[in-house]
């Protein structure tokens, strides 16, 4: 497991150390910058003992939506997402687990600090109902550091860099694209957050993680208990 997680942190390096040169590189915009805009509606409860949520999805100016259903056991993670984009229906089987949840800055009667990093990784299985689009895996490492500026305001930043593989894909341990989102998470109460964040999508390895898309987006979660 520790030379695992050793292998996941590099993946996580070389995506950061991409994302690093493609911002510094893409100083002209791309055609697709700020077209669209994505909004989560979370719901969350525990049920029989188990954390279960609910993630309905769309996306303005696209014609993108998606609803996932999940169960978390411990560190990991069970969805199921149904989503469809221009008429195209997809189903998606996954499993999350999380590496590392830490905590950085404790004090000495053990409350958490005002830093968190957490490292985890998914794989997922997409299969398509539409005739001449193949079914495949994708895999994806996830990063995310989190700072506590305000008792109720916590500044985030999420790295996913991603890869497929199976039929119609090439099985190589490149990455085919990194998915960034830096935001902010506030708590309007003891059951509610709001989240609003910009998604920064870039190309794949082979295309020197160029710029792909840029887009605001938003996501309200409700715990129902």
């Amino acid at each position: 497991m520790q030379r695992f997680k050793s292998i996941l942190i590099g993946m996580l390096a070389v995506a950061f150390v991409g994302t690093v040169v493609g911002c510094k590189e893409e100083a002209v915009a791309a055609s697709t910058d700020w077209k669209k805009s994505e909004h989560n509606w979370n719901v969350e409860w525990n049920q029989s003992g188990y954390d279960v949520g609910l993630n309905v999805r769309n996306r303005y100016r696209s014609d993108y939506d998606h609803v996932e259903l999940s169960v978390n056991f411990q560190s990991l993670t069970m969805a199921v997402r149904a989503a469809e984009e221009d008429g195209d229906r997809e189903y998606r089987p996954k499993l999350t687990h999380s590496l590392i949840n830490w905590n950085l800055l404790d004090d000495a009667e053990g409350n958490d600090g005002p830093i968190n990093l957490s490292l985890g990784h998914t794989i997922e299985y997409r299969y398509y109902e539409t005739d001449g689009k193949d079914a495949n895996w994708r895999y994806r490492g996830i990063a995310k550091v989190g700072l506590n500026v305000l008792d109720n305001v916590n500044i985030w930043a999420k790295a996913q860099p991603r890869f497929e593989f199976g039929k119609g894909k090439e099985d190589d341990f490149k990455i085919d694209d990194i998915k960034n989102q830096v935001g902010l998470s506030i708590k309007l109460g003891d059951n509610a957050t709001f989240s609003p964040y910009v998604e920064y999508l870039m190309d794949s390895q082979d295309n020197d993680f160029e710029r792909k898309e840029l887009m605001v987006g938003t996501a309200l979660t409700i715990k129902l208990n």
